[in-house]
């Protein structure tokens, strides 16, 4: 209590002698009849209920308050007839919402909608952030949009929470999304032995073993420049024919049988210039077949999105399987169209592999 009165006495002695008080500065600005320097505080104004501010007798004119029950909590200030708020114009966002997880190999992408309200102040970033392990990541923009939070553990499931920061600072944290768990095992849209997976075998199809998990990765370019199919005029004994009844069905045209078309025909037409096209990036590319050309068109929005993969053209491609002699299978991409084409007309080539 002495040292309370001391202080006092101090503050009084000072305020009198000068009209100044200064905390934490030896010079006081000379405009302010106190002056308070801190970077770690900031000024605590009274708090107390509506009812315990309704029974202040005769307040002052500029007397201010913080009022806890009122409007969750407000600064209250008396202009020397009337109380009154002071709003806050500006302030920290509302949270995002509608926040959403999508596993993939020791990482997730979270995606989320941008609050209906910014706070007055555009937002600039947000960031998701893991539980457990309080893993995070953030991107700058100011709209809805994925982040992808990478360094998470494989086969452990994981959920997130998102804030959005304006200039006045962050968030509450969203709602928390499902629940994923990132693998080692490669999902569609993943980069992967030098492409982007586009497709994940299933039972029945050449390449599917149970318990394992393998597909088609399609290569981030196509192969320039455009070239024919080439061989017209030659019925490619080992290259199974599909003629054109609407839809490519049978061998030669099912999800597996690229790799093999590639061989044949090339065994059969060394010269091939579509098979060679992809050929060219390794023995283990090849020219898909028709429904693995399909496949690729399916997923073709998902494929484009993935950073460095370059965007299919509009134009038309090849597939590997062969209609007869003069006419091999295309997809025209702007479309899904299938049909087989002569030949001799020069079409895009994407290669693919299996893994």
């Amino acid at each position: 209590m002495k040292n309370i009165f001391t202080f006092l006495a101090a503050v009084l002695f000072t305020a009198t002698t000068f009209a100044q008080v200064g905390i934490n500065t030896e010079t006081a600005d000379p405009s302010a009849a106190l002056d308070i320097v801190s970077t770690t505080g900031g000024l605590l104004v009274p708090r107390m209920t509506n009812v315990e501010r309704q029974a202040i007798s005769n307040p002052a004119a500029g007397l201010q308050v913080f009022v806890t029950d009122f409007d969750g909590g407000s600064f209250m200030f008396y202009n020397g007839t009337k109380w009154g708020t002071l709003s806050f114009t500006k302030t920290i966002p509302d949270a995002p919402t509608t926040v959403t997880a999508t596993g993939g190999n020791a990482q997730a992408t979270v995606s989320f909608t941008a609050p209906s309200s910014n706070g007055g102040s555009e937002i600039t970033s947000y960031t998701a952030t893991s539980s457990p392990d309080d893993i995070s990541a953030t991107v700058t923009q100011a709209g809805s949009g994925d982040i992808t939070v990478t360094g998470l553990t494989n086969d452990t499931s994981y959920a997130f929470t998102v804030t959005a920061t304006n200039a006045i600072g962050t968030s509450v944290a969203s709602a928390a999304s499902n629940s994923v768990t990132p693998s080692s095992a490669p999902a569609i849209g993943d980069i992967y032995q030098g492409g982007v997976v586009f497709h994940l075998f299933e039972a029945g199809e050449t390449g599917y073993v149970s318990g394992e998990t393998h597909g088609l990765v399609v290569a981030m370019s196509d192969v320039p420049p455009s070239v024919k199919w080439g061989c017209s005029g030659d019925d490619l004994p080992n290259v199974p024919n599909v003629p054109d009844n609407g839809v490519p069905v049978g061998l030669g045209a099912e999800i597996g049988d690229g790799f093999n078309n590639t061989n044949d025909i090339l065994n059969d037409c060394p010269t091939a210039p579509a098979a060679l096209a992809a050929r060219s990036l390794g023995a283990q590319w090849f020219l898909p077949s028709a429904k693995e050309l399909n496949q690729m068109y399916i997923n073709k929005d998902d494929l484009e999105a993935v950073d460095g993969f370059t965007a299919f053209s509009s134009s038309t491609y090849w597939s590997s399987t062969e209609a007869d002699a003069s006419r091999a299978w295309a997809q025209y991409f702007l479309t899904g169209y299938q049909a087989d084409y002569g030949k001799t007309f020069t079409y895009d080539v994407r290669a693919v592999r299996a893994f």
